[in-house]
Order: C-alpha cells, then structure tokens, then sequence
C-alpha cells in the first residue's frame, strides 16, 4: 500500500518553493586558497606600444595615399584607412591600459602575457625551484627559476602596482603549492646544525 506524498519535514508540502531562512545541513563547497590574480601593464609601457601603434597606422596610411596617387584613387582610400585605424588604436588603448593583464596568476601556476624577452611565459607553481629577486642592467626584476633549467625574468617596471605585493603573492603562490609541510624553494629549511 503507497501511503502517499507525505507532507511535513519530510516531504515536499505546499509551500517547498520557499526558501528557509537557515539551513543546518547544508552543502559547502570548498573555498579556493586563492583568487587568481592579475597585473596589468605599467601605464608608461602601455603608452609606448600605443605610440608604436600610431607610428604604424601612419606608415599604413602613407602607403595607401602613395597608392591613391599613383593609380588615380583619391584621397577616400587613405581616409577610410585613417578612421579605421583610428577607431581600432583607440580601442585597444582603452583595453591596453584598463582591461589588459600583462601577468595572470592563479593557484596552478602563471602566465605571461603582452611582454616580450622574458623566456618562459607560462609554468605551473609545482616547476618552480626558486624565486629571487634581481636587477641585469639596473632594472628590477623578479625571476622565477624552473627545475628543468628554464626561468622567467619579470622587469617590476613593466607591471602597475606595488612590486612588492607582486613578489609576495608570487612567494606566497609558490610556498603553498610544494605544501605547508615543505619550505618554499627560496626558503632555506630551519635546522639544528647540532643535530
């Protein structure tokens, strides 16, 4: 015999679509250690690929008018060239400068974006053997040495923000990923000599 739905704690009753105010029992869904993290590109860097943008958009233009006159065209070419150009430069400065992350890290590892000669641009935390900081040429840097022999040089110039707060999430990512239980690889272990 089916006694039925049963109604009360039990079951589903009229009113089961509401929402209790607390619910003891309830799934939680674990945390992340860390929220990724991103850096965006320092504005006088930023500024400078701007300006390189420019720099081409005028060679781009010169040739087309260089075409225009050579082969009767006019002047229209060159200036849907130029508003063109104008309108996509101008877009990728706001999003250059606002939106763009020069150096993303999350809890697996990082990735370098939008800079040139810093060797590798992508690894997980688990590679990593030390990070130090340094300064080839005067620059300031954080490089980050792989166990496999690669490493990643940063200059701090080329990012916004506190370099420091930069190097610590960096240390502090690294620390965490070869475990509590384990010193981070620029750390040196505490012992006893005597011991």
């Amino acid at each position: 015999m089916d006694p039925g739905p049963q109604r009360g704690k039990a079951g589903f009753g009229r009113d089961w679509c509401r929402s209790p105010r607390f619910q003891l029992n309830g799934g939680v869904s674990p945390l992340p250690d860390s929220p990724d993290s991103g850096y965006g590109l320092a504005p006088a860097l930023g500024i400078r690929l701007i300006g390189r943008s420019l720099v081409s958009l005028a060679v781009v233009v010169a040739a087309v008018s260089l075409f225009g006159l050579v082969f009767d065209t006019g002047w229209v070419p060159a200036g849907v060239v130029t508003a063109v150009g104008l309108v996509v430069i101008a877009a990728w400065a706001w999003w250059l400068l606002r939106r763009a992350q020069a150096v993303r890290l999350t809890d697996l590892g990082y990735d370098v974006r939008l800079l040139g000669g810093v060797g590798t641009t992508a690894a997980s935390w688990s590679e990593v053997a030390e990070v130090v900081a340094a300064s080839p040429g005067g620059t300031p840097c954080l490089v980050i040495r792989l166990t496999d022999g690669r490493g990643t040089r940063l200059p701090m110039t080329a990012l916004a923000g506190d370099p420091d707060a930069f190097a610590l999430d960096v240390r502090r990512r690294v620390r965490d990923a070869h475990g509590p239980s384990s010193p981070a690889p620029d750390e040196p272990a505490d012992h006893d000599p005597g011991t």
